[in-house]
C-alpha cells in the first residue's frame, strides 16, 4: 500500500500513516507563520502585528498625540493575540529612523528607540511615547478604509482590515526580513523618490525603472551581486570620510555595531602589521571614529579600502503573501508592476463609493426642494403621528421619507431651495468627475500621477 494512502480500522474509521499526518501538519504551520506572523503583505508591506499596531493606534489617541508605548501594545493584543513583548518590540521597531531601520518610519515615537551605534538600546515601552506618523497619514493608508476588506479578529469581537492601500509599496520603502518555517523574507530598502519615478514611468510607459537598494543617511556603498547558483546578494561596506588630514570612520555595514567594530579596530591595533596606531571614537548617535595613522604611513584610499575590507552580506528574499492570498518571490520592478494595477482597482472600487454619496445627495436635494414647494410643512400640521406622516410621503413617492419626516420647520423656506439647488450643481460637478475617474483610465492615471508627484515632493528628502 503506497503512503499517501490511509487504511480503515475494524471501526471503520480511517487512519492516516503517521509521517503522512506530519508532514501535513508540519505544511499547514509554516504556512500559518508566513500568513500571521513573519511575512509581509505585497499591498501594504506590513506584517500582521504591524497592520495591528497602526489599526489599534488608528482607533485609539494615538492617532494624533503621542501615547505610552506600553498602552499601544495592550490595545494592539486585542488583534493580535501572540503576546505584549511581541507587540512591544514591533512598535519599538516602528519608530526607529536611523540608517537601516525605516527610511520614513510609519510610527512617529518620543524617547530612546536605539540608533545605528547600538539598535538594541530601546528604553522600557513604559518610558517611550508613540503616534501614527504623519507620513503614514499623508500615504493614504487610512483614507482607504471604507474600501477595502475587514476579517475578524481571532476571539470575533472586533474586526480588523485584511491590509490597507497606500500611495506607494511600502514593503519596498523601509526594507523588512522575517524568518518562516521554511521560508524566509529579506526585502532591502529603496528610496521613496525612486519607488514613485518608478511607479510613474510604469503608469505612463507600462514598464518600471529598475529599482536599487538605497538606505537614508548611509554613505557606504550598497552593491547586488550574484553568486554562482545564480542566488542574489546585497553588500554593504565600511565608509570614511577625510577632514584635511584627519580620517574618519562615518558608515559600517548593515548589522554593525559600534561593539563589533570597535572590536574590529581592536584586531587591527593588535596585528600591528598596518598603518592603524590608534582610533579616537567620537561618535554620538551616528559613527565618527578617528583612524590614527601611524607617522610617515599616511594611507590612500586604496590602502583604507584594503584594511576595512569586511563587508555584510544578506540573501535577498523578495517573498511577500500576494493580495491573492499566495506566498510568492516577486521582484521589485514586478511589486511595482502588480501594485498600480491593484491600486487603480481600488481607486475604482472608491471613486464608485464617492459617486454613489453625490447621486444620494442630488436625490436628497431634489426632494427637499418637491417637499418644500409642495408645503408639506403645512399638511403635517393635520397628520396625526410621525409615522402616519412618514407613510403619507412613502405613498407619494418620496424615497427618503423618513429623514423628510425629521426636518425641521425653520429649514422649509425658500431659501432652503436655493442652498438645495447649489448642492445639487455642485454634487453634479463631482459626480462627473468621479464617474471620469472610474470610466477614463487616462483620467484615473493622471489622477494616480498627481498624487504620487505630491507626495514625492513633501517626503523625499
Amino acid at each position: 500500500m503506497k503512503n499517501n494512502q490511509t487504511v480503515s480500522t475494524k471501526n471503520n474509521f480511517p487512519q492516516i500513516y503517521f509521517e503522512n499526518q506530519i508532514h501535513d501538519d508540519q505544511r499547514k504551520y509554516s504556512r500559518y507563520v508566513c500568513d500571521s506572523r513573519a511575512i509581509p503583505h505585497e499591498i501594504d508591506g506590513l506584517k500582521p502585528v504591524q497592520r495591528r499596531i497602526l489599526w489599534a493606534m488608528w482607533n485609539s489617541d494615538a492617532r494624533n498625540r503621542h501615547t505610552k508605548t506600553v498602552k499601544v501594545a495592550g490595545l494592539a493584543m486585542g488583534y493580535h493575540p501572540h503576546g505584549d513583548k511581541s507587540i512591544q518590540d514591533a512598535l519599538s521597531a516602528m519608530a526607529q529612523d536611523f540608517s537601516f531601520s525605516n527610511n520614513i518610519p510609519l510610527v512617529h515615537g518620543e524617547g530612546t528607540f536605539g540608533d545605528v551605534l547600538d539598535p538594541a538600546a530601546i528604553a522600557s515601552p513604559r518610558y517611550t511615547e508613540v503616534k501614527i506618523s504623519d507620513f503614514a497619514k499623508d500615504l493614504g493608508f487610512f483614507e482607504s478604509l471604507p474600501d477595502i476588506d475587514y476579517v475578524s479578529n481571532y476571539d470575533e469581537t472586533d474586526e480588523e482590515p485584511i491590509h490597507f492601500v497606500g500611495k506607494v509599496p511600502i514593503v519596498l520603502l523601509n526594507g523588512i526580513q522575517g524568518i518562516a518555517t521554511g521560508f524566509r523574507c529579506f526585502i532591502p530598502a529603496h528610496k521613496l523618490g525612486h519607488l514613485i519615478d518608478s511607479q510613474i514611468q510604469h503608469l505612463k510607459t507600462g514598464k518600471p525603472k529598475e529599482l536599487h537598494p538605497w538606505y537614508k543617511d548611509y554613505g557606504g556603498e550598497v552593491r547586488l551581486k550574484t553568486n554562482e547558483n545564480g542566488t542574489l546578494f546585497m553588500v554593504t561596506t565600511f565608509n570614511f570620510k577625510w577632514e584635511g588630514d584627519s580620517l574618519f570612520l562615518v558608515d559600517a555595514p548593515q548589522n554593525w555595531n559600534r561593539e563589533k567594530v570597535i572590536n574590529y579596530l581592536d584586531e587591527f591595533i593588535d596585528k600591528k602589521d598596518n598603518w592603524l596606531k590608534e582610533y579616537i571614537d567620537h561618535s554620538s548617535q551616528k559613527f565618527k571614529i578617528e583612524l590614527l595613522y601611524k607617522r610617515g604611513e599616511k594611507p590612500t584610499n586604496q590602502d583604507v579600502k584594503e584594511l576595512f575590507s569586511r563587508e555584510n552580506s544578506e540573501i535577498l528574499a523578495y517573498n511577500v503573501i500576494t493580495h491573492e492570498g499566495q506566498l510568492k518571490n516577486i521582484l521589485p520592478e514586478e511589486i511595482i508592476k502588480r501594485f498600480n494595477e491593484f491600486r487603480k482597482g481600488h481607486l475604482k472600487r472608491r471613486f464608485k463609493r464617492l459617486a454613489g454619496l453625490e447621486e444620494e445627495k442630488i436625490e436628497r436635494n431634489s426632494e427637499l426642494i418637491r417637499f418644500i414647494k409642495e408645503r408639506w410643512n403645512e399638511k403635517v400640521t393635520t397628520i396625526k403621528s410621525k409615522a402616519d406622516f412618514e407613510k403619507k410621503l412613502k405613498d407619494s413617492k418620496f424615497k427618503f421619507f423618513e429623514w423628510l419626516a425629521g426636518i425641521p420647520v425653520y429649514r422649509m423656506t425658500q431659501d432652503e431651495v436655493k442652498k438645495c439647488e447649489e448642492a445639487i450643481v455642485e454634487a453634479k460637478s463631482k459626480l462627473k468627475e468621479f464617474t471620469e475617474l472610474v470610466q477614463k483610465d487616462a483620467k484615473l492615471t493622471s489622477f494616480m500621477i498627481t498624487e504620487l508627484t505630491e507626495l514625492k515632493e513633501k517626503w523625499d528628502k
